[in-house]
């Protein structure tokens, strides 16, 4: 029951710091008061306001700097059309923000089941793998992996590319991506995720995997991203009903 209560009431402080921030009492970029100072404010314990400020993190409105204090997240600085396909550079470069590449490696490793599926082989098959983190003006923002066919690129072709893209080594392949499929759900990141992407534990991601086709429906190439939440904003082109 005690346990409830102290839920309960991390829940009411969240909702009322949650309420302030979207009045925009506390501008976005700006840090909160102190611990103490905050906890007087509100008329409540210093532990249960922790954890409302940990709920709100999860959320990515709030962000804790170890030694400086918490700041509000900035709003969303990247625009991801999904109705449009093109390199995670390109998108953050059209936000007129410096793209960059860390943490880069390539290797050969068996297919998992979904990956393996996508391209209709099995499991464990060996492809190429990319993995990179992509920055925006150094910012950490988006964890991906790239698969294909060893016999199109191997991990060396990979390895070289450093920033440049999959799509125009595929292109130079001659098998230029005609379109896409791709399925977005939200994750809480995993401490290895969160690691890459210098976040809390449980920070919420925006997690794609998409398909990439040639003009004949050949799978050429298989992406899972993991996009900060709090650096993207999402948007869909729908047609329809009529």
């Amino acid at each position: 029951m005690a346990t409830s209560s102290r839920e309960s009431l991390r829940h009411r402080i969240a909702e009322t710091l949650r309420e302030r921030l979207v009045r925009g009492e506390f501008s976005a970029g700006s840090r909160l008061p102190s611990e103490p100072k905050l906890a007087r404010s509100l008329g409540v314990s210093r532990s249960s306001l922790r954890g409302a400020i940990a709920m709100l993190e999860t959320d990515g409105l709030l962000q804790r700097m170890h030694g400086s204090g918490t700041y509000v997240a900035e709003r969303p600085v990247l625009r991801n059309d999904l109705s449009r396909n093109f390199g995670v550079s390109e998108m953050i470069a059209a936000a007129g923000l410096d793209p960059g590449t860390v943490d880069e490696r390539a290797a050969s490793e068996g297919a998992p089941e979904d990956v393996a599926a996508a391209f209709g082989i099995e499991p464990g098959t060996p492809l190429s793998v990319l993995r990179r983190v992509r920055t925006a003006n150094g910012r950490r923002v988006v964890v991906s992996t790239d698969w294909c066919r060893q016999e199109v690129l191997d991990p060396s072709d990979l390895s070289a590319l450093g920033e440049g893209s999959v799509y125009a080594a595929l292109a130079e392949q001659g098998l230029p991506i005609h379109h896409g499929v791709a399925s977005i759900s939200p994750a809480l990141a995993p401490a290895s995720l969160a690691r890459l992407l210098e976040v809390p534990a449980r920070s919420l991601l925006l997690t794609l995997f998409q398909v990439d086709s040639t003009v004949l429906g050949e799978v050429a190439l298989v992406s899972i991203e993991h996009h900060l939440a709090n650096a993207f904003e999402v948007s869909v082109y729908r047609r329809g009903p009529a």
